[in-house]
């Protein structure tokens, strides 16, 4: 009698815990394939737009060799500055940290350093040479080779109905990997990559190269987790946790510094925001917002005061205008900082404005990161007289200052009066060596650039 009253006293409580042990099973169940099913869709999405982005790029590259003029060549190469940092984002997005990938992502950076310096500088005074154009036409037959191999993973994905979790699982156990073609497609992309001739990158991105490999131990902070990098991306855009979906991701093997890299989709926007944060000290290093202009609302100089404040908000302090650009409804400014009265031309931050709202579209501060310090400026030799005597007599000096400026040979940095000038209605920027008289550069500036100048660096 004692053992069925116990009987029935337990057996209504042991079939509650079995049942609530079964909803928190099939509840832990659910979970997990929502955890799965949201990182595979991220997956795919990060794919399809890495896809994507490498075929506007090689359309882009196409366009460059066409063109021929400098008001078409200037957007085409911003353009590809700006799909190839987009594409090493997708790249750090997908699971492919196991594996080498390297040579390509170090390609797609290169790709946006060289665009990049080609599209800043005046194409008038300093127009495409021969090199760099057989460089241009390299990278989109090379752009054309990963297209397609991109392009058959992606069908070979499509009908095997592949997973890129299943990706991750390969090389996270290291078998299996022969029998998995997503593996299969991008091993042939990097080793592709691999057997590229090396291409003439020019004296200026062979000197970034440079001081990327002595300034990347520089970087000052200590390591930063996942975590801290994804609450640094959300403070540099000004959101709060909650504000917005973030992904962070180790961006490979493939950049000249540790990153990661963080996609930010803020609630409510159907495009999102890709960075690059530094893992020694959570430093952002880029940004780029994808989404599409309005109409044009602001002015040049409106959009110049947008950047500006947009710096100091960040502790960009005592920052000068050197050069302006638009495009696209887009207006492009680098700042310089400005140290003893001297521009620091080779410390430079570009930011890009959104014309219609004056939101900052993209921001690069690659340049700043690898040589920023402060630095122990000569005295000039040659006072502002002497260095004005120096510029050819037709030319109408108007203003000059001191710059701290790249050399064109070498790269190393050289202490110049930086002279403002006209010739025949056009404007000029004259560079006389501060130390021993001797002309840098002559840099031709646009029409109408306000307290801009291209310093052609």
């Amino acid at each position: 009698m004692v053992y069925g009253a116990t009987a029935r006293v337990l057996f209504p409580v042991a079939l509650v815990a079995l049942i609530g042990a079964g909803v928190w099973g099939y509840q832990e169940h659910n979970e997990k394939n929502s955890v799965l099913i949201k990182a595979e869709n991220s997956y795919q999405r990060a794919f399809h737009d890495l896809t994507y982005h490498v075929d506007k790029l090689h359309d882009e590259l196409g366009k460059s060799l066409v063109v021929n003029s400098r008001r078409q060549m200037t957007p085409i190469l911003t353009s590809v500055w700006r799909l190839s940092y987009a594409a090493q984002a997708d790249v750090g997005q997908l699971p492919l940290t196991l594996m080498a990938f390297n040579k390509t992502e170090e390609m797609l950076s290169r790709v946006a350093d060289f665009s990049y310096r080609v599209a800043v500088r005046d194409l008038d005074k300093q127009p495409l040479s021969q090199s760099e154009y057989k460089t241009l036409k390299s990278l989109h037959t090379q752009a054309k080779e990963i297209q397609d191999e991109l392009r058959k993973v992606q069908t070979v994905a499509m009908d095997k109905q592949l997973r890129w979790m299943d990706v991750e699982t390969a090389l996270a156990s290291n078998k299996n990997k022969e029998d998995n073609s997503i593996i299969d497609g991008f091993q042939t992309i990097e080793k592709k990559v691999q057997e590229y001739p090396d291409l003439d990158w020019g004296v200026g991105i062979q000197s970034l190269d440079k001081k990327k490999q002595q300034r990347i131990k520089g970087i000052d902070g200590k390591p930063a987790t996942k975590e801290e990098a994804e609450k640094s991306a959300l403070s540099f855009l000004g959101l709060k946790p909650g504000d917005a979906k973030v992904e962070v991701n180790d961006n490979g093997k493939g950049q000249e510094y540790s990153a990661y890299s963080v996609h930010v989709t803020p609630n409510g926007h159907k495009t999102g925001i890709n960075l690059d944060v530094t893992k020694r000290g959570g430093k952002v290093v880029w940004m780029m917002n994808e989404r599409g202009i309005g109409e044009e609302k602001l002015d040049m100089k409106q959009a110049e005061e947008k950047g500006r404040v947009f710096l100091q908000n960040h502790g960009f302090d005592n920052m000068q205008v050197s050069e302006i650009d638009s495009y696209d409804r887009n207006a492009l400014f680098t700042f310089v900082p400005v140290q003893d009265g001297v521009r620091i031309y080779p410390d430079g931050v570009v930011v890009e404005i959104a014309l219609d709202n004056g939101e900052v579209t993209a921001y690069n501060s690659t340049e700043y990161l690898f040589n920023h310090k402060k630095r122990i400026l000569s005295k000039p030799r040659l006072s502002k007289e002497e260095a004005r005597k120096k510029v050819n007599p037709s030319v109408k000096v108007t203003d000059q200052r001191l710059a701290l400026i790249e050399g064109k040979n070498d790269g190393k940095e050289v202490l110049a009066w930086e002279m403002t000038g006209s010739f025949e209605g056009n404007s000029y920027m004259v560079y006389i060596n501060a130390l021993n008289g001797e002309e840098e550069e002559v840099v031709k500036m646009e029409t109408g650039s306000g307290s801009g100048q291209n310093e052609g660096q």
